[in-house]
């Protein structure tokens, strides 16, 4: 179960810890690192969806009504397969992986109680090879999803924002330069390893 963080238990809940000797910041962090755990642990989604739910509804997931207690949430099955993940660096962020242990659906829930909100989006092809690219993964192509044609396309993509970047304003800023190079030949490997033309 998801802690409604707004309710008046959770808000004495808070009033306790702070009159204990803990700290906002240390209070805070406690509630969304909790409210990470249990939504990866739940059978709930946020109701908000950034994507048509018939997307979603494409890919295996169903949608029950959302929680009268707590309506930012809903009932949810993944897909066959499919399974949560909790993000490694942020208490914010958790995932819905495939089947091949790729990042699908981004989860976005900050449980604190001032500012409590939650939404997902579905991962786009370039946003998957952005993140391995970045973290230095492995590309997994499949032939319905991240197929080497959509790999490829969304690299070339990439290749040609770092072009623009050094002709812009990366050429007035050394500083720059050399970074923007190194990730424009990140995503050049990329290219060159999937494309089947």
């Amino acid at each position: 179960m998801i802690e409604n963080t707004n309710t008046q238990a959770a808000n004495s809940a808070f009033l306790l810890g702070a009159l204990l000797g803990q700290s906002n910041d240390q209070l805070i962090g406690a509630q969304e690192a909790r409210g990470q755990q249990q939504l990866v642990n739940s059978d709930r989604l946020p109701t908000e969806l950034r994507d048509d739910r018939a997307d979603y509804e494409a890919l295996g997931f169903t949608f029950g009504t959302p929680d009268p207690h707590d309506p930012l949430f809903t009932p949810a099955t993944l897909p066959n397969g499919w399974s949560r993940q909790a993000a490694e660096d942020t208490d914010m962020w958790s995932y819905v992986v495939d089947t091949l242990g790729r990042r699908r659906v981004a989860v976005f829930y900050k449980a604190a109680f001032y500012d409590r909100r939650a939404d997902m989006h579905l991962v786009s092809v370039r946003e998957y090879v952005d993140t391995c690219v970045y973290r230095e993964q492995p590309i997994v192509t499949d032939e319905a999803w991240a197929t080497p044609e959509a790999v490829v396309e969304a690299a070339q993509a990439a290749v040609d924002r770092c072009d623009d970047h050094l002709a812009g304003w990366a050429k007035d800023n050394a500083a720059y330069a050399p970074r923007i190079t190194a990730e424009r030949e990140q995503y050049a490997a990329v290219v060159a390893q999937f494309n089947v033309s």
